[in-house]
């Protein structure tokens, strides 16, 4: 995904290959990979707004067990 400084998606380019060289874009101020086919199965198109949130992954000692 290609992402304007508003994490708007600018451009889409999907299952690009290793090694190989992508659209260049003066609107773009970030890019973001993501595993292969993620686009087709979550929509995401050109002008959606992305929100990118960090968390904290549990510690052994705090996952629940069933």
């Amino acid at each position: 995904l290609y992402l304007d400084r508003d994490k708007h998606v600018v451009h889409v380019e999907e299952n690009l290959k290793p090694w190989r060289v992508a659209k260049v874009s003066m609107r773009t101020a970030s890019v973001l990979e993501l595993p292969g086919n993620t686009l087709k199965s979550s929509g995401t198109a050109v002008g959606d707004e992305i929100e990118i949130a960090l968390s904290t992954a549990k510690q052994p000692s705090e996952a629940t067990t069933a």
